[in-house]
């Protein structure tokens, strides 16, 4: 049963706001796209300690559906406040993501995180009642990037993963993370931020899915070799180069990861 607040969990009440709001309100019709990966994550977390507790599975479930249905409407009251969205469009984490066959330590440092049991649940709740699409073969990343582009740029995407913001540029990004006395943010990045952004990953890698970049190459040296005004050309040219000194100027072995680590990092499904 629902036992209240425990004395030594009370906090003192925080007003919430959303961050970097537009200055002022669009009337373009825009689709709000939404990522629900971390929605589910949310949704289905239980902490040992937590606040309150259930006399049932049914009730457990029941709090994760509202969970799901409350965090999606709190996204699109607080983005239609700024935008004028005509439909949405949700998207979850499907299977056969085709990135653990091109490089097979992808994410391997999360292989022994343990997900919630309510998370299949909630995943078949989220696709079947609420109509989001599975990303079967990609990630949920992968299929919002390509509805953005089939929507020309008129949406606004609700995420919180930085890879999105690198891959969208020119486009309104809603990261809906509750924290602190931050309630969501919209986000934005230029062309140029975004170009920028992408070559900077390259090189460096992404610790979060365990892709290792090149080896001895960090933000030093990204800071001192490459610039928002650089052409493609010298973009590629700069990544060579540094990937070169990462395997000793092995040529042939420089080539084949920055082959690897690009079709790893680059958010598209096979269909591209």
């Amino acid at each position: 049963m629902i036992t209240g607040v425990k004395k030594e969990q009370q906090e003192e009440i925080i007003d919430k706001v959303v961050k970097n709001c537009p200055k002022e309100y669009d009337p373009t019709e825009r689709v709000l796209i939404c990522d629900m990966d971390s929605v589910l994550y949310y949704a289905t977390y239980f902490p040992d300690d937590g606040m309150i507790e259930f006399n049932t599975e049914e009730e457990y479930e029941e709090e994760v559906k509202f969970r799901i249905r409350n965090k999606i409407q709190e996204i699109t009251n607080n983005v239609e406040e700024w935008f004028n969205i005509k439909s949405t469009v949700l998207f979850v984490g499907g299977k056969n993501n085709f990135r653990y066959k091109v490089f097979k330590d992808y994410k391997a440092n999360r292989r022994d995180v343990v997900k919630s049991v309510y998370f299949p649940m909630a995943t078949k709740y989220i696709i079947e009642e609420l109509g989001a699409v599975e990303s079967n073969g990609a990630e949920a990343d992968d299929y919002v990037v390509d509805c953005a582009k089939e929507c020309e740029g008129k949406c606004v995407v609700a995420a919180i993963d930085k890879d999105l913001r690198i891959h969208l540029p020119n486009i309104p990004i809603y990261d809906y993370r509750n924290h602190d006395d931050v309630l969501g943010e919209f986000k934005y990045i230029t062309e140029k931020e975004s170009r920028l952004a992408r070559a900077s990953q390259i090189l460096i890698g992404d610790s979060c899915d365990s892709v290792p970049g090149a080896k001895g190459i960090g933000k030093g040296y990204c800071e001192k070799h490459l610039h928002q005004d650089m052409t493609d050309y010298q973009f590629i040219k700069q990544i060579f180069i540094g990937y070169l000194k990462a395997n000793k100027g092995d040529a042939v072995k420089a080539k084949l990861e920055i082959r690897t680590y690009y079709i790893v990092l680059k958010l598209h499904t096979l269909e591209e």
